[in-house]
């Protein structure tokens, strides 16, 4: 079956998969909830996305303007519009890496650099995902106690950071032999062994992206790391609001837990959106304080601004960013761009 068929029967998988997961939670009960979802309220919730994108659009500028090409805040949003559409269509989202390369190298970067720009924002994610993860863990355990819920959600945060700094600290400080080990346990597997090429300079650019990294003064990367929480919280808002919208009280760095694990999870799983991974671990850990009604609810509102706006919105811009090469794009992300681990 071609690349792009398969992608297309993945991508409708995915969906019909999210769109099932909230009826088979709360049935059509959870429709009668709808009245809490007014005007007002939606045009908050599209607020904070269009926030949150207005932050990624600057993070982009200020990045392409360290590397020495200036451009405009329209087609900053544009071009980070159109990767993250490409990002939750695509499995493990490595569509994001490939049209953010693309897009980059089109407005005159060079592959080399291109490629390390994607790398930064993936680094500046991975710093922010190591810094508010524990303090929102500290804050939980403070607030709620050492209850089996808090434990278990503070360990699997706990351990994925330290699983991810540990991996970091390693690539970077023993990059060659970290390198040869896992080509050799690769090369054991015959369907990775055929994408060796592509992890090794995958590989190759991240690093080159911390060498980058390194030539920014501390103002520079304050101000890179603020601009990416600017980024990220007004995402993580929404559901805060959506859930304040049918009477339910969850803590706030519980929420923030629990969605950044679902974020990073819903990644590994390789299936477009995390569809099925995100609605599922939702469901489990929002179970201790709401019915199966209302998590139905907010999960229907919460994936609809985290997974279905990106489709809906960002499709046509991608489409109009990407031009004759965005089918090319969809249908085989990784064949001429680094994979992404954002």
């Amino acid at each position: 079956m071609p690349t792009r068929k398969k992608w297309l029967l993945l991508l409708l998988f995915s969906l019909v998969l999210s769109l099932a997961a909230p009826l088979a939670l709360g049935g059509l009960s959870q429709f009668r909830l709808l009245h809490q979802l007014s005007l007002g309220a939606i045009l908050l919730l599209i607020s904070l996305k269009l926030v949150s994108w207005t932050f990624n659009a600057l993070r982009a500028q200020f990045l392409l303007g360290f590397m020495g090409r200036e451009v405009g805040f329209r087609e900053a949003a544009s071009l980070t519009i159109a990767a993250e559409f490409a990002g939750v269509t695509t499995p493990g989202a490595v569509g994001m890496a490939g049209t953010y390369t693309f897009l980059f190298n089109r407005l005159g970067l060079s592959l080399g650099r291109a490629a390390g720009v994607m790398g930064i924002i993936v680094v500046t994610d991975l710093a922010l995902y190591g810094t508010i993860m524990p303090a929102a863990a500290l804050i939980q355990v403070l607030q709620g106690g050492w209850s089996y819920q808090n434990l278990r959600l503070v360990v699997l945060s706990l351990a994925l950071v330290a699983g991810g700094s540990y991996c970091f600290w390693a690539l970077m400080r023993h990059h060659r032999p970290v390198c040869g080990f896992m080509g050799r346990q690769i090369g054991k597997v015959p369907w990775l062994a055929r994408r060796r090429w592509r992890l090794g300079r995958a590989t190759v650019d991240f690093l080159r992206a911390v060498r980058h990294l390194g030539h920014m003064s501390w103002p520079q990367r304050l101000t890179l790391y603020l601009i990416t929480l600017d980024f990220w919280l007004p995402r993580y808002l929404i559901l805060l609001l959506v859930i304040d919208m049918v009477n339910q009280s969850v803590p706030a760095a519980y929420l923030l837990l629990v969605q950044a694990l679902l974020h990073l999870g819903g990644q590994a799983s390789f299936i477009p959106g995390g569809a099925g991974i995100e609605e599922g671990g939702y469901a489990a850990f929002m179970s201790p304080f709401m019915g199966g009604e209302a998590i139905a609810f907010t999960l229907l509102v919460w994936r609809t601004f985290t997974l279905y706006w990106y489709i809906v919105v960002g499709g046509p811009i991608f489409v109009y960013q990407a031009g004759k090469a965005a089918w090319d794009l969809l249908g085989k992300p990784t064949a001429e761009t680094p994979a992404e681990s954002h």
